[in-house]
Protein backbone atom coordinates (compact mmCIF):
# COMPACT_ATOMS: atom_id res chain seq x y z
CA UNK A 1 0.00 0.00 0.00
CA UNK A 2 2.87 2.36 0.77
CA UNK A 3 4.40 1.68 -2.64
CA UNK A 4 1.06 2.16 -4.39
CA UNK A 5 0.54 5.46 -2.58
CA UNK A 6 4.02 6.67 -3.50
CA UNK A 7 3.57 5.68 -7.13
CA UNK A 8 0.24 7.52 -7.31
CA UNK A 9 1.56 10.73 -5.75
CA UNK A 10 4.79 10.81 -7.74
CA UNK A 11 2.98 10.05 -11.01
CA UNK A 12 0.52 12.85 -10.31
CA UNK A 13 3.25 15.36 -9.50
CA UNK A 14 5.41 14.41 -12.49
CA UNK A 15 2.47 15.14 -14.79
CA UNK A 16 1.40 18.31 -12.98
CA UNK A 17 2.23 21.92 -13.86
CA UNK A 18 4.79 23.32 -11.42
CA UNK A 19 5.31 26.78 -12.91
CA UNK A 20 4.79 29.93 -10.90
CA UNK A 21 2.89 31.90 -12.02
CA UNK A 22 0.58 29.89 -14.26
CA UNK A 23 -0.11 31.71 -17.53
CA UNK A 24 -3.25 30.95 -19.56
CA UNK A 25 -2.86 32.69 -22.96
CA UNK A 26 -6.38 31.84 -24.12
CA UNK A 27 -8.09 33.61 -21.23
CA UNK A 28 -5.33 36.03 -20.35
CA UNK A 29 -5.29 34.83 -16.74
CA UNK A 30 -2.11 34.79 -14.68
CA UNK A 31 -2.33 32.86 -11.41
CA UNK A 32 0.38 32.89 -8.77
CA UNK A 33 0.74 29.99 -6.35
CA UNK A 34 3.15 27.56 -4.76
CA UNK A 35 2.87 24.92 -7.46
CA UNK A 36 6.62 24.37 -7.30
CA UNK A 37 6.45 23.14 -3.69
CA UNK A 38 7.66 19.53 -3.51
CA UNK A 39 6.09 18.58 -0.17
CA UNK A 40 3.81 15.91 -1.63
CA UNK A 41 6.70 14.13 -3.35
CA UNK A 42 8.90 14.48 -0.27
CA UNK A 43 6.25 12.84 1.92
CA UNK A 44 5.70 10.06 -0.62
CA UNK A 45 9.43 9.36 -0.77
CA UNK A 46 9.65 9.35 3.02
CA UNK A 47 6.89 6.74 3.13
CA UNK A 48 8.66 4.70 0.44
CA UNK A 49 11.89 4.87 2.46
CA UNK A 50 10.18 3.70 5.64
CA UNK A 51 8.44 0.83 3.82
CA UNK A 52 11.71 -0.33 2.22
CA UNK A 53 13.53 -0.08 5.54
CA UNK A 54 10.88 -2.23 7.20
CA UNK A 55 11.17 -4.81 4.41
CA UNK A 56 14.91 -5.01 5.11
CA UNK A 57 14.26 -5.34 8.85
CA UNK A 58 12.03 -8.37 8.30
CA UNK A 59 14.51 -9.91 5.87
CA UNK A 60 17.41 -9.52 8.29
CA UNK A 61 15.42 -11.29 11.02
CA UNK A 62 14.87 -14.26 8.71
CA UNK A 63 18.60 -14.30 7.96
CA UNK A 64 19.35 -14.29 11.70
CA UNK A 65 16.98 -17.23 12.21
CA UNK A 66 18.87 -19.23 9.59
CA UNK A 67 22.16 -18.51 11.38
CA UNK A 68 20.85 -19.89 14.70
CA UNK A 69 20.94 -23.69 14.65
CA UNK A 70 18.51 -23.79 17.59
CA UNK A 71 15.89 -22.14 15.41
CA UNK A 72 16.70 -23.48 11.95
CA UNK A 73 17.90 -27.00 12.86
CA UNK A 74 20.62 -26.39 10.29
CA UNK A 75 24.39 -26.29 10.95
CA UNK A 76 25.51 -23.09 12.73
CA UNK A 77 25.76 -20.18 10.30
CA UNK A 78 24.63 -22.65 7.60
CA UNK A 79 28.28 -23.65 7.10
CA UNK A 80 29.08 -27.03 5.56
CA UNK A 81 31.85 -27.55 8.13
CA UNK A 82 30.97 -25.47 11.21
CA UNK A 83 33.99 -24.49 13.28
CA UNK A 84 36.33 -24.71 10.30
CA UNK A 85 34.31 -22.31 8.14
CA UNK A 86 32.24 -19.32 9.26
CA UNK A 87 29.56 -19.79 6.62
CA UNK A 88 27.27 -16.77 6.34
CA UNK A 89 28.10 -15.29 9.75
CA UNK A 90 29.76 -12.15 8.35
CA UNK A 91 27.04 -11.81 5.71
CA UNK A 92 24.46 -11.60 8.51
CA UNK A 93 26.60 -8.96 10.23
CA UNK A 94 26.57 -7.02 6.95
CA UNK A 95 22.79 -7.28 6.77
CA UNK A 96 22.51 -6.05 10.36
CA UNK A 97 24.73 -3.06 9.55
CA UNK A 98 22.65 -2.19 6.49
CA UNK A 99 19.33 -2.28 8.34
CA UNK A 100 20.85 -0.15 11.10
CA UNK A 101 21.92 2.41 8.50
CA UNK A 102 18.43 2.31 7.02
CA UNK A 103 16.90 3.22 10.36
CA UNK A 104 18.97 6.41 10.43
CA UNK A 105 18.17 7.26 6.81
CA UNK A 106 14.44 6.58 7.32
CA UNK A 107 13.99 9.68 9.49
CA UNK A 108 11.43 11.73 7.51
CA UNK A 109 13.16 14.50 5.58
CA UNK A 110 9.85 16.26 4.94
CA UNK A 111 9.48 17.28 8.60
CA UNK A 112 12.56 19.48 8.29
CA UNK A 113 12.75 22.92 6.70
CA UNK A 114 15.45 25.58 6.26
CA UNK A 115 14.36 28.95 4.77
CA UNK A 116 16.18 29.94 1.57
CA UNK A 117 16.27 32.79 -0.98
CA UNK A 118 16.40 35.58 1.59
CA UNK A 119 13.40 34.02 3.34
CA UNK A 120 11.30 34.22 0.18
CA UNK A 121 11.13 30.43 0.28
CA UNK A 122 10.43 30.30 3.99
CA UNK A 123 9.22 26.69 4.00
CA UNK A 124 10.97 24.09 1.84
CA UNK A 125 10.12 20.44 1.28
CA UNK A 126 13.58 18.86 1.56
CA UNK A 127 12.41 16.63 -1.27
CA UNK A 128 15.89 16.18 -2.72
CA UNK A 129 17.17 14.76 0.56
CA UNK A 130 14.10 12.53 0.80
CA UNK A 131 14.88 11.20 -2.69
CA UNK A 132 18.55 10.57 -1.91
CA UNK A 133 17.75 8.80 1.35
CA UNK A 134 15.03 6.71 -0.27
CA UNK A 135 17.45 5.62 -3.00
CA UNK A 136 20.11 4.66 -0.43
CA UNK A 137 17.58 2.66 1.58
CA UNK A 138 16.31 0.83 -1.51
CA UNK A 139 19.88 -0.08 -2.51
CA UNK A 140 20.64 -1.27 1.03
CA UNK A 141 17.44 -3.29 1.05
CA UNK A 142 18.32 -4.94 -2.25
CA UNK A 143 21.60 -6.08 -0.69
CA UNK A 144 19.86 -7.39 2.44
CA UNK A 145 17.39 -9.33 0.29
CA UNK A 146 20.32 -10.64 -1.76
CA UNK A 147 21.96 -11.96 1.42
CA UNK A 148 18.69 -13.61 2.41
CA UNK A 149 18.43 -15.25 -1.01
CA UNK A 150 21.95 -16.68 -0.68
CA UNK A 151 21.24 -17.92 2.84
CA UNK A 152 17.90 -19.46 1.89
CA UNK A 153 19.49 -21.27 -1.06
CA UNK A 154 22.24 -22.59 1.23
CA UNK A 155 19.57 -23.85 3.62
CA UNK A 156 17.82 -25.68 0.78
CA UNK A 157 21.12 -27.33 -0.20
CA UNK A 158 21.74 -28.42 3.39
CA UNK A 159 18.21 -29.84 3.67
CA UNK A 160 18.57 -32.22 0.75
CA UNK A 161 16.95 -34.57 -0.17
CA UNK A 162 14.03 -32.52 1.17
CA UNK A 163 12.72 -29.93 -1.28
CA UNK A 164 10.62 -26.79 -0.86
CA UNK A 165 7.59 -25.88 -2.94
CA UNK A 166 8.00 -25.81 -6.69
CA UNK A 167 7.66 -22.03 -6.88
CA UNK A 168 10.48 -21.67 -4.37
CA UNK A 169 12.52 -24.18 -6.34
CA UNK A 170 12.09 -22.06 -9.47
CA UNK A 171 13.68 -19.13 -7.64
CA UNK A 172 16.35 -21.44 -6.20
CA UNK A 173 17.39 -22.77 -9.62
CA UNK A 174 17.51 -19.22 -10.99
CA UNK A 175 19.96 -18.26 -8.26
CA UNK A 176 22.07 -21.40 -8.61
CA UNK A 177 22.53 -20.79 -12.34
CA UNK A 178 24.63 -17.78 -11.37
CA UNK A 179 25.91 -18.43 -7.84
CA UNK A 180 27.20 -21.77 -6.48
CA UNK A 181 26.62 -22.99 -2.95
CA UNK A 182 29.09 -22.01 -0.23
CA UNK A 183 31.04 -25.14 0.73
CA UNK A 184 34.06 -23.29 2.13
CA UNK A 185 34.68 -19.68 3.07
CA UNK A 186 35.23 -17.22 0.22
CA UNK A 187 34.60 -13.50 -0.32
CA UNK A 188 30.85 -13.06 -0.73
CA UNK A 189 30.73 -9.42 -1.85
CA UNK A 190 30.69 -10.26 -5.60
CA UNK A 191 27.93 -12.82 -5.10
CA UNK A 192 25.84 -10.52 -2.93
CA UNK A 193 26.20 -7.90 -5.65
CA UNK A 194 25.17 -10.39 -8.33
CA UNK A 195 22.12 -11.51 -6.36
CA UNK A 196 21.17 -7.86 -5.79
CA UNK A 197 21.38 -7.26 -9.56
CA UNK A 198 19.09 -10.24 -10.12
CA UNK A 199 16.58 -8.86 -7.62
CA UNK A 200 16.75 -5.43 -9.27
CA UNK A 201 16.13 -7.00 -12.68
CA UNK A 202 13.16 -8.99 -11.34
CA UNK A 203 14.70 -12.34 -12.30
CA UNK A 204 13.33 -14.23 -9.28
CA UNK A 205 9.87 -12.77 -9.77
CA UNK A 206 9.91 -13.71 -13.45
CA UNK A 207 11.01 -17.27 -12.63
CA UNK A 208 8.24 -17.79 -10.09
CA UNK A 209 5.60 -16.11 -12.27
CA UNK A 210 6.63 -18.27 -15.23
CA UNK A 211 6.22 -21.39 -13.10
CA UNK A 212 2.84 -20.21 -11.79
CA UNK A 213 1.60 -19.40 -15.30
CA UNK A 214 2.68 -22.82 -16.58
CA UNK A 215 1.03 -24.55 -13.63
CA UNK A 216 -2.20 -22.65 -14.22
CA UNK A 217 -2.14 -23.60 -17.90
CA UNK A 218 -1.78 -27.27 -16.97
CA UNK A 219 -4.68 -27.07 -14.47
CA UNK A 220 -7.12 -25.58 -16.97
CA UNK A 221 -5.94 -27.87 -19.77
CA UNK A 222 -4.41 -25.25 -22.05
Amino acid sequence: EALAYGRHIISTEINAVTDNPLVFPESGDVLSGGNFHGEAIAMALDMLAIAAAELANISERRIASLMDSNMSELPPFIAYVPGLHSGFMIAQVTAAALVSENKVLAYPSSVDSVPTSANQEDHVSMGSIAARNALSIVENTENVLAIEALCAAQGIDLRRPLQPGRGTMAAFHTLRKNIPRLQEDRPLAPEIGKAAEMIRAGEFTKAVQSFMNNSQSIKIGV
